[in-house]
């Protein structure tokens, strides 16, 4: 599939591996059409954190943007599902209006007030 290649080549294939996710259990169920729609996504690749943006017009229609890490203080796996409006399913924030310029998140997320849930399934929303 498309996205696998493309996350293959940016290398954030290898960093779920390498964070312990597992890139063939991070992309299971993945089916063409929503290949294509992550396609569509910016990826960023933190060496121990992926991100996967859409783009503003997704985000404007309600579609999330994720992020995986494993949190280095607790070692457990971390799957956050961010929205710019709030779900049933939203339980925490994040203020990202005000960062300072040395914070790593992506600039695309930048400017915003999220809501968000730790997702206990590491696969990708749209993949199941």
């Amino acid at each position: 599939m498309k996205l696998k290649e493309m996350l293959k080549e940016n290398g954030c294939y290898a960093t779920f591996d390498n964070m312990g996710f597992g890139a063939e259990k991070v992309l299971s169920g993945l089916t063409e059409e929503a290949s294509e729609q992550y396609c569509k996504y910016q990826w960023f690749d933190g060496k121990f954190i992926v991100h996967a943006v859409p783009t503003p017009d997704m985000l404007e229609a309600g579609l999330p943007w994720e992020e995986w890490y494993k949190d280095p203080n607790t070692g457990s796996y971390e799957h956050h599902v961010l929205y710019l409006k709030k779900t049933d399913k939203c339980d925490m924030t994040f203020d990202g209006t005000n960062l300072p310029p040395e914070d790593g998140h992506p600039e695309p997320t930048k400017g915003h007030f999220w809501y968000l849930y730790n997702d206990e399934d590491a696969r990708l929303i749209y993949a199941r």
